[in-house]
């Protein structure tokens, strides 16, 4: 790299130049301020314009209410069926089919309701994409905005599903292998789930980018060339987002353990947390995206 470097500091005529050939470049030395100034902006909109709120109050409401509404049975039935310690080792290659032979009704079930809680939640990313890009505008603009793209975020989480539904099976696979081959199938397993998490990384802007105005084929691409050229950086921003989430969640926990009083108040205040994680996440991506695209 250095020999590369002060070969490149030569002019045609083979004099040379002025600029230092080891002289750290700017961008290279500050690679990771921009991730640590989009976690504290992300803050401090938070604190300076608490109207962003707004969409996160709207959107947990709808999802409150859906989950308040629909009986939860079909839920508990189906994923206490995936407990994996009730099946000896050669029986789970038998229990996707065991699965859907047992409970049709109660997957589909699920699969609705895991699509119109995914669906709710991508409207509430786009709505707050949208506030930070457009920032002239209102969130009441920014909420109508994802109302207006509904299909382009239906059409969005089905295709996540489909993405998921094809790593279970890839993964399930994978892990019957791992375990007939012992040592050498867990590597193998270990790396399909290295590979699907760096697949999946170059994805977590497809939400905020929807909320740029792009449409699902330009989002992808748009968001797996941007995480392809800030890859470290995604991750790094990823990690600082679980850690605040971690610090705001155990507060909270502290708060429930404390004497707090009635339970009601105690599902207001699990809210008001709720409210500030979730609004916190969806703000820090796009606001990450534009100091990055500067």
């Amino acid at each position: 790299m250095l020999i590369k470097r002060f070969l490149e500091n030569k002019n045609v005529l083979g004099e040379k130049s002025t600029k230092n050939p080891y002289k750290t470049n700017k961008k290279e030395r500050f690679l990771y301020i921009k991730m640590i100034k989009s976690l504290i902006e992300s803050v401090l909109m938070i604190l300076k314009k608490p109207v962003v709120l707004l969409a996160g109050i709207v959107f947990i409401l709808i999802d409150f209410i859906f989950r308040y509404v629909v009986e939860d049975q079909a839920i508990e039935t189906v994923f206490s069926f995936l407990n994996f310690s009730n099946y000896p080792l050669f029986e789970l290659q038998k229990m996707p089919f065991q699965l859907i032979a047992s409970y049709p009704s109660e997957l589909i079930f699920v699969g609705l309701f895991l699509i119109i809680s995914s669906v709710i939640s991508t409207m509430m990313s786009v709505s707050l994409a949208n506030y930070v890009f457009e920032k002239n505008k209102s969130i009441t603009s920014s909420i109508m905005f994802s109302v207006k793209n509904l299909m382009k975020i239906i059409l969005l989480v089905l295709f996540f599903g489909l993405i998921f539904v094809f790593s279970a099976i890839v993964l399930w696979i994978v892990a019957l292998f791992a375990f007939a081959a012992g040592f050498l199938g867990a590597i193998i397993l270990l790396l399909v789930i290295v590979f699907m998490g760096f697949v999946l990384l170059h994805f977590v802007f497809v939400p905020a980018l929807i909320g740029k105005g792009l449409n699902i084929k330009k989002a992808f691409k748009e968001s797996w060339n941007f995480s392809g050229k800030n890859f470290f950086s995604v991750i790094l921003l990823l990690i600082g987002i679980a850690l605040i989430d971690f610090v705001l969640s155990q507060i909270y926990i502290i708060i429930l353990n404390t004497d707090f009083g009635e339970n009601e108040l105690m599902i207001i205040v699990e809210m008001i947390f709720t409210l500030i994680i979730l609004t916190y996440t969806n703000i820090v991506f796009p606001l990450f995206y534009l100091n990055k695209s500067k």
